[in-house]
């Protein structure tokens, strides 16, 4: 047995063709994601992770297209880089009426989004699917989202974090501090739901926002959903230390997840919260064999399906920088609000990349090495035991690089192994989501948190 406790896991995608692990792999013959705007295609997904005592499902989602490549949106939906976008909102609760265990997280913007009508909506699916449910809140990147909302230009980086704390501040009130726990009664015989004097309005007055309540859903079974968080910059470290449980680990070497994980815990205590309150979770993908001749193979098709130019396009709206047009021997700049970590060359020399160092990186399908498991079901579990020993990681989400193959390979060949080693659990997960992946344990959120100050008095 590893002396690493028992891992979580997961898969990350999003309801789109050009999702998953890796950009332009769609036009694999194995795989199925042009079908991703039928609910038949996400069940069958579902359905596995369920019946492979998977943790979770987690959607990324953008509010725009990646139009920064050639300055027009033409390569990105001839790629379907992270397109067309559906909303996972709405497919959740279809999902967790045909799954019995496996959980759900979204992703929404406040930057976008109005916090009543979130809400609202997030409270009805954390009650539908009976607490499996999260957010991880992000506050948005891309330039076409901010004109599609009606901006010129895109909210500094910072001030998007100012108006996300003020958001919170009302989701907390709605969700936590507007109806008490014995609100609801459902008191047939004197014709009662709920007590009246025992659900009040919020009143939030702020910068941003203006918002009455009371709020308009009963308290679900999580109230507040576990709040996921990816933010790696200091200020959405420091987010993330106020805010976050499960935090999406911004990079991929195990020492520098340590480090980030490490780092956003101390501001977490500093914030007057338990050091364990965070709990880390990073990205994988796996290219998995019976042999290794079997897995040379496999790869082997995946780079003959692979397709640099929809990396290229993928990483330009992710910096914010045309990529299409520069020679080798360019160094990569950045816009403001674009990824600035993802331009500096890893050997910690502050100098940035070229246009030939991306080129030579994101010339072969497991471009970042750190975040592609590849071998055999033994050698894959000897890495994620390895990784999570460095790391010191909660959990791993999946990144398929074909679907369903990936999550069918990682299910039948790498999971048996893991359960071995007691890295995979033998049994479904239980309870909601918050009950799993916190070190506390409950449904909701702990005491010590930022949002239980909301909570209606006693």
């Amino acid at each position: 047995m590893s002396d690493v406790k028992p891992l979580l896991f997961g898969v990350y995608d999003q309801v789109a063709v050009g999702g998953g692990g890796a950009a332009s792999l769609w036009t694999h013959p194995d795989d199925r994601r042009v079908g991703a705007n039928s609910l038949e295609y996400w069940a069958n997904v579902a359905r596995t992770a369920d019946q492979a005592n998977l943790d979770l499902l987690f959607f990324g989602d953008v509010l725009g297209l990646y139009d920064v490549y050639g300055a027009n949106h033409e390569a990105a939906v001839r790629w379907a880089i992270e397109a067309p976008a559906n909303d996972p909102a709405v497919l959740v609760p279809a999902l967790a009426a045909l799954t019995k265990n496996v959980a759900f997280a979204i992703t929404a913007s406040t930057t976008y989004e109005n916090p009543f009508s979130l809400a609202r909506r997030f409270s009805t699916i954390d009650h539908l699917s009976g607490g499996r449910f999260g957010w991880n809140i992000v506050t948005s990147y891309l330039r076409s989202a901010a004109r599609n909302f009606g901006l010129d230009e895109m909210m500094e980086h910072d001030d998007r974090y100012e108006r996300a704390d003020e958001f919170m501040d009302v989701v907390y009130k709605l969700w936590e501090g507007s109806w008490a726990d014995d609100a609801v009664v459902a008191d047939k015989a004197n014709a009662v739901f709920a007590r009246g004097d025992r659900v009040r309005p919020i009143d939030h007055v702020g910068p941003n926002y203006r918002v009455a309540g009371p709020h308009v859903s009963s308290p679900s079974p999580q109230r507040t959903p576990l709040i996921f968080q990816a933010g790696w910059s200091p200020r959405g470290r420091e987010f993330g230390a106020k805010h976050g449980e499960v935090i999406f680990a911004g990079a991929t070497d195990p020492a520098k997840v340590n480090e980030g994980i490490t780092d956003i815990a101390n501001r977490a205590v500093a914030n007057g919260r338990s050091a364990d309150a965070i709990q880390g979770i990073t990205g994988f993908s796996v290219i998995v064999g019976k042999t290794e001749i079997e897995v040379q193979e496999k790869y082997d098709k995946l780079q003959q399906n692979y397709h640099i130019e929809g990396q290229l396009v993928s990483y330009s709206g992710d910096i914010g920088v045309d990529l299409s047009n520069l020679a080798d021997d360019e160094p990569i700049s950045r816009d403001k609000n674009g990824f600035g970590n993802w331009i500096m060359r890893p050997d910690g020399s502050g100098k940035p990349l070229t246009m030939g160092d991306l080129r030579r990186r994101f010339e072969k399908v497991a471009a970042r090495r750190e975040a592609a498991f590849i071998g055999t079901p033994t050698q894959i579990a000897d890495r994620i035991e390895n990784h999570a020993r460095i790391s010191g990681v909660r959990g791993y989400m999946l990144l398929p690089l074909l679907s369903p193959g990936t999550l069918d390979d990682f299910v039948t060949l790498v999971v048996p192994e893991l359960i071995k080693r007691g890295l995979f659990r033998d049994k479904p997960p239980t309870g909601t989501l918050r009950s799993r992946f916190t070190a506390f344990g409950t449904d909701r959120m702990p005491s010590e948190s930022y949002g239980a100050q909301f909570r209606f008095p006693e």
